[in-house]
């Protein structure tokens, strides 16, 4: 029963996408009318599959590779001028052939393959045409594609959410981070919140504590709860009438790639602010076996794993990912003896991966998520608009209940050297049962008495979405180009039906929970919304010898949008056409520096009308960006300074004219700033991140009383630290093994109120880590604002408080066999 949700998600793809089915069948024709010879050897043999245990240095990169075959009882052979000046990073720790070769080779061109004696040998990469007697081993090809790139430190070298098609970070013409499976784990990552939380330009925690599961951030001063989400590069940026929004589960992803300023041309609509594209766990062909316990404060239990194993062939590869978590949350009922607010939740997600032929790859996903929360982040003010400790709601009636499932697809087949084709598909679906209390203001009689009133709501959040490309590698004369043609689909359902109800009030002074509510049973909203997308793109990654690289783009959209309003028996339909586009400019510097220009744009579609009864356009966002990215030679290391200025226009603003108060699109907000990120091994087994963030955010048109004042939440500057360090490289004996780790965050003062005239103060956390390492077994500790430091994530006075996140403690086990 478990699986019911992925069952009925499926089922309704028969109903909802015969077009992307019958594209999945013609690709997977079309893949194998095109054969490949398929490699005749596997990638390990059995003893080479094995884990042993490794400590070597970081060195040259000839000698290393040499050390590490002598240690694996392996024959190398390979020409000596080909690592001529190369450098390895330090391997430590226990690993298969295949994953120390990826480690040692991860700064260089280099590939390894398989020979029919089972010797290795090493060259560049890449081969197309497959050699007799020889097989290439793709799994330890340091040029793979994006999902599969080699995050095994703090620095990821590639990316496909700039653009698309797998290309270096460095030669991305926009400002782009990288959060690496490694960083998640050293960080004990438990939401999208604590992933975000080093990356320069977000903003997280900013409603302070989350149990929900929604993702609020800003990216460069906006929004980007709904608008920001995406996962494998397809949009899940779909939001519910009310509540709905999907929902992430950070223990299943790989990486988390955050693409800061308008991307509308990549990816269709969406706001200024940028992308955060979660890349999924998938099946890998090496052998994945890790198991995790996990205690907390809070009384937190969680148990998850990871699991994964390929057929002798490795044209069959699966794996399996879940976990289940019981928590009690740092949402306190007052009065009550200690009751706390809960949180529990269910994740499964399995995947299968196909090799057809040498030249085809299929992917299927799959993932329920079942979520349950007990309490909303809402704590009341008193009529001074002094915050307490008192919650809003009551720990007998509020419910946050969301299950959520999905499948998706994807494809790639290699027609030649020179046209390779892409699709990919989802299908999600989320169903959402919501209680809570809304305030309804201080009774006249009673100053402290705060009256509430109740709300249950039924929503169904669906989205369908289908991404085929083209892409083609071609030379015209002394230019190299990398074109992409693609058209994406992308559909929304959201469905509601709102009730209200009474409820009874409230002391601020003398909470008292746990009294009978009424089920609301007044239906106030009964409404339905689908929005459809078409896009089509057009992308050249242009490089002029070794230096240049000219990057242009540009798109069309169409947006339908419908609306059905089932109390009033009303229908409106509104169509919006975009064209967005983008132009970057790269130069390669042979030390490592690349500075880079680029302009680019998006749009984001408004439901509603303006005060002359005409349908709102989109907000269009245009930006201009200058930065300088150095990646040293043989280094693990990446280094990004940028300067933006970005506006977004068509903004809503209250017209003075209109009796009725309503909006006309006259407003413009402002973003200019710079932000720097480091991330970097500063030296062997020290690995260091770094940002700073200066935001000048400003409300440059309106006719309220904002402008020319900073919007509410976003602070000035921002800036964090970690270091993470392997206390065996310090040549003790009875350190190997041991690491520590430390960060610190400071988040700059933010103002509560349009008008700019109230403030809640910055703030600084700390956070530590302490491991053990030894073996199939790993242990960590880490804490979260270490000091217990209490703060405000936001306050409005008068009305609610939104504490910030208190110290949590986290013990993780992790077996691997």
């Amino acid at each position: 029963m478990l699986f019911a949700p992925l069952v009925h998600s499926i089922r309704l793809l028969s109903g909802r996408v015969r077009y992307a089915v019958l594209s999945l069948l013609l690709l997977i024709v079309a893949a194998t009318t095109f054969p490949a010879q398929a490699a005749e050897n596997t990638l390990d043999t059995p003893d080479a599959a094995a884990r042993k245990h490794y400590d070597i240095p970081a060195g040259p990169l000839g000698r290393t590779l040499s050390h590490f075959a002598t240690i694996a009882g392996i024959a190398l052979s390979f020409d000596p001028a080909l690592t001529e000046g190369l450098t390895s990073p330090a391997l430590t720790g226990n690993f298969s052939v295949s994953e120390g070769f990826n480690r040692l080779l991860a700064n260089s061109d280099l590939e390894l393959i398989r020979n029919a004696d089972s010797s290795y040998t090493l060259r560049r990469a890449p081969i197309k045409a497959a050699q007799a007697g020889v097989t290439a081993l793709p799994v330890v090809t340091v040029s793979t594609s994006t999902e599969n790139a080699d995050d095994t430190g703090y620095v990821a070298k590639r990316s496909s959410s700039g653009t698309k098609t797998d290309t270096p970070l460095i030669e991305v013409p926009q400002s782009i981070s990288v959060v690496t499976r490694r960083e998640l784990d050293m960080r004990s990552v438990q939401d999208m919140s604590e992933a975000l939380r080093y990356t320069p330009g977000v903003v997280v925690d900013q409603w302070g504590f989350e149990g929900r599961g929604y993702e609020y951030l800003l990216l460069r001063g906006f929004q980007g709860l709904t608008t920001s989400l995406f996962r494998d590069g397809l949009s899940m940026a779909a939001q519910g009438l009310y509540f709905g929004s999907f929902i992430t589960d950070t223990y299943g992803l790989e990486r988390v790639d955050v693409l800061r300023g308008p991307t509308s041309v990549t990816f269709g609509r969406g706001d200024a602010g940028g992308i955060v594209n979660r890349i999924t766990k998938r099946p890998s062909a090496d052998p994945i076996r890790e198991i995790e316990l996990q205690y907390g404060n809070f009384d937190r239990k969680r148990i998850a794993a990871d699991l994964g194993f390929a057929n002798n062939d490795r044209s069959l590869m699966f794996r399996l990912v879940t976990l289940g978590l019981d928590s009690d949350t740092q949402v306190r009922y007052p009065n009550t003896g200690g009751d706390r607010a809960g949180l529990r939740r269910f994740y499964v997600a399995p995947s299968v991966t196909w090799h057809p032929t040498a030249d085809t790859t299929v992917t299927l996903m799959g993932e329920v998520l079942n979520n349950r929360a007990e309490a909303s982040p809402f704590f009341l003010t008193t009529p001074d608009g002094r915050h307490t400790d008192v919650v809003q709601t009551d720990s007998k009636f509020v419910k946050y209940a969301t299950n959520q499932s999905s499948f998706s697809y994807q494809i790639e087949h290699n027609f030649n050297e020179t046209f390779t084709a892409r699709q990919n598909f989802r299908y999600m679906q989320q169903d959402g049962n919501f209680n809570d209390m809304f305030r309804a203001g201080f009774d006249a009689d009673i100053p402290t008495l705060m009256q509430r009133s109740a709300m249950t709501t039924k929503e169904r959040l669906t989205q369908t979405v289908l991404d085929t490309h083209l892409q083609a590698g071609l030379d015209t004369g002394p230019l190299n180009h990398t074109a992409l043609l693609g058209v994406d689909w992308n559909r929304t359902n959201a469905s509601l039906r709102f009730f209200s109800g009474e409820a009874p009030g409230i002391d601020v002074f003398n909470p008292i929970y746990g009294i009978s509510v009424p089920v609301p049973d007044s239906l106030d909203i009964d409404a339905k919304q689908e929005i459809d997308q078409l896009g089509i793109y057009l992308q050249d990654q242009i490089r002029y010898g070794e230096n240049w690289i000219l990057t242009l783009s540009g798109r069309y959209d169409r947006v339908d949008t419908k609306d059905a309003d089932f109390l009033s028996t009303t229908n409106t339909r509104n169509r919006d056409n975009a064209y967005t586009g983008r132009a970057g400019l790269t130069y390669l510097f042979s030390s490592g520096v690349a500075p880079y220009v680029s302009y680019s744009q998006s749009f984001l579609p408004l439901p509603g009308l303006d005060s002359s009864n005409r349908p709102f356009e989109p907000t269009r966002g245009t930006q201009y960006e200058v930065g300088v990215k150095y990646q040293p030679a043989g280094g693990r290391s990446l280094y990004t300074v940028a300067f933006f200025d970005l506006t977004k226009t068509n903004v809503p603003t209250p017209d003075p004219d209109d009796p009725f108060f309503r909006n006309r699109q006259t407003g413009e907000i402002g973003s200019r700033g710079v932000e720097v990120e480091a991330r970097a091994e500063l030296l062997r087994g020290l690995n260091f991140i770094g940002s700073f963030t200066y935001h000048d955010v400003t409300v440059t048109k309106s006719t309220d009383i904002d402008k020319d004042k900073m919007p509410i939440q976003v602070p000035h500057l921002m800036t964090s630290a970690w270091l993470d360090y392997s206390l065996g490289n310090l040549g003790v004996n009875w350190l190997r093994g041991f690491g520590i780790g430390g960060g610190v965050r400071y988040v700059g003062r933010i103002f509560n109120d349009l008008e700019n005239t109230s403030t809640t103060p910055s703030y600084t956390l700390f956070d530590a880590m302490l491991r053990y390492d030894n073996g199939p077994w790993m242990f960590t500790i880490n804490a979260s604002n270490l000091f217990n430091n209490k703060y405000l994530s936001y306050n409005d006075p008068g009305w609610r408080a939104y504490p910030g996140l208190e110290r949590t403690v986290l013990g993780t086990l992790k077996f691997r066999f």
